[in-house]
């Protein structure tokens, strides 16, 4: 098994030597734009900002806190964290080793090389990988779609992000309850029409759900997403917050709501809204 912080060797390439620290201010200040995201990948879109202003500790909270990003991608969910909290270390997990790679060079170029580590490999494996219990915090946006839902996108790196190919719900939750310390939290962003599944893979996991926050494209639309933080063996009891509305206005005159804003200051990178939730096959 591997220590949390140290990256698969072959993802050190010189592309993840650290930056200068002036480049790295410049990548500091262009965030989320900029980030490296291998051709033919999927391009992270609001929600994995949004999982990462969600799982944020208490603001002020100095604690130190290390953090678990399952299916990492080009790493935004846990680089957005660091960013934000200068107390925390982060490991990334990746099925596909040029996204693990692509993590690891993000983080170099933000000057997060020291606080962030990718690894390479199959969350159905985690057990051969990583020590049980080692995180404090363990997040996750994974795959939205069943693998026979719909038509699959045409490479397989944003097939395996988009669909549940290379592995379920189940496999995502069951991770995260073997990686999380006792009382430790889990927080994820999933479709707020599968909340039942969720529900379910979490008590399977012995996740208990303790604040959850419905997403709203518009004030007058149905929920399309629900933000979720569970704890590993917490008594029941779920605060149920109120709903995060996303937009406002109609056509051209759309906009990010004040709301929005406020909740995810990353978001007014695309202050005009037409960056939609998810990424089409």
């Amino acid at each position: 098994m591997s220590h949390p912080l140290q990256p698969d060797t072959a993802l050190c390439t010189p592309d993840t030597v650290p930056a200068t620290q002036d480049a790295a201010a410049h990548a500091r200040s262009q965030f989320p734009r900029g980030l490296y995201q291998p051709e033919g990948s999927f391009r992270f879109a609001m929600d994995a900002l949004l999982l990462a202003r969600f799982a944020l500790p208490a603001s002020g909270s100095r604690k130190e806190c290390t953090v678990a990003d399952l299916g990492t991608g080009c790493g935004v969910v846990a680089l957005a964290m660091l960013l934000d909290a200068p107390s925390m270390t982060a490991t990334g997990l990746d099925i596909d080793p040029a996204l693990a790679a692509a993590a690891q060079t993000n983080a170099a170029s933000l000057g997060l090389a020291d606080r962030f580590a990718a690894r390479t490999g199959n969350l159905a494996d985690v057990r051969t990988m990583l020590a049980a219990e080692t995180f404090d915090l363990v997040v996750s946006n994974p795959p939205y779609h069943r693998a026979d839902q719909g038509r699959h996108s045409a490479t397989q790196l944003r097939t395996n992000a988009l669909f549940e190919t290379a592995g379920g719900l189940e496999t995502f939750v069951s991770a995260a309850g073997y990686l999380v310390r006792n009382k430790g939290k889990f927080c994820c962003i999933y479709p707020a029409e599968r909340l039942t599944e969720l529900m379910t893979a979490l008590a399977a996991a012995r996740l208990e759900p303790k604040h959850l926050r419905l997403v709203h494209s518009k004030q007058d639309r149905e929920a399309v997403l629900v933000l979720l933080e569970a704890r590993k063996n917490a008594n029941s009891g779920c605060i149920i917050h109120p709903p995060l509305i996303l937009y406002s206005g109609e056509g051209e005159a759309t906009t990010l709501t004040p709301q929005a804003l406020a909740f995810c200051p990353h978001l007014a990178c695309n202050a005009r809204g037409h960056h939609q939730i998810g990424d089409s096959a």
